[in-house]
C-alpha cells in the first residue's frame, strides 16, 4: 500500500451543473480545486473541524453556497490503487479505521468515480465489509450491519485511482446535515 500525497481531505459534490460556482463559494473556505469528475471539487483545509462549521455558517449567510452544494465528505486518509488490488489496498488502508467501527452498527460505502468497467461498486464494497466483519470479529466484537441510520458508515470515495477514506458518525450526520453519503 503506497500511501497518496495529503493533497485533499474534503471532498465536496455540486448540485447538477453548479460545480463553478460551487468551487467559487468553498474557495472562501480553503483551498479547493476540480476534481476531475462532474459536479466533484476536492480540498485541503488545515481543520476539517473548523471548515465544516464555517460551511454550516455560510450555507446561512452566503447567497451562492446554498445554491450550489450538493455534500460534503470529510477526508481522514487518502491512497493509491491499482484496479486488480483495490480490496487488498483498501482494506489495509481501512484497517486503523476499524476500532471506530466497534460496538454499533455500520455499513461500507464505497463512490466510484473513474475505473468502469475495471472496478466494480458492489463487489468492492461487500469485500471490504466482509474484511471489516472479519476483523471486528478477530478483536472479540460482534460486528451489526444497518443500512438505515447507522452509528457510523466506513466511506471510501474514489478519484480514479486514488480513494479517500473516513469513518461518518451519526452524531456527525447530525451536526452537519450537508454531510450525506448515499
Amino acid at each position: 500500500m503506497e500511501p497518496a500525497l495529503a493533497s485533499w481531505n474534503v471532498l465536496a459534490t455540486s448540485l447538477e451543473g453548479r460545480r463553478d460556482a460551487l468551487l467559487m463559494a468553498l474557495r472562501r473556505l480553503g483551498k479547493f480545486r476540480r476534481g476531475g469528475y462532474r459536479n466533484v471539487v476536492v480540498g485541503a483545509v488545515e481543520s476539517v473541524d473548523e471548515f465544516l462549521a464555517r460551511v454550516h455558517e455560510a450555507l446561512d449567510a452566503d447567497p451562492l453556497l446554498p445554491t450550489a452544494l450538493a455534500r460534503v465528505v470529510p477526508i481522514e486518509a487518502t491512497v493509491r490503487f491499482e484496479a486488480p488490488t483495490a480490496v487488498a489496498t483498501l482494506a489495509a488502508a481501512a484497517e486503523p479505521f476499524v476500532d471506530r467501527l466497534a460496538g454499533g452498527s455500520f455499513f461500507v460505502r464505497l463512490e466510484r468515480r473513474g475505473l468502469k468497467g475495471r472496478l466494480h461498486t458492489p463487489t468492492v464494497e461487500r469485500a471490504l465489509g466482509d474484511h471489516v466483519w472479519r476483523a471486528l470479529e478477530a478483536r472479540g466484537h460482534t460486528p451489526r450491519v444497518e443500512f438505515k441510520d447507522p452509528d457510523a458508515v466506513l466511506v471510501v470515495e474514489t478519484i480514479g485511482d486514488e480513494a479517500g477514506i473516513v469513518v461518518v458518525t451519526r452524531a456527525l450526520r447530525a451536526q452537519h446535515p450537508f454531510v450525506k453519503i448515499r
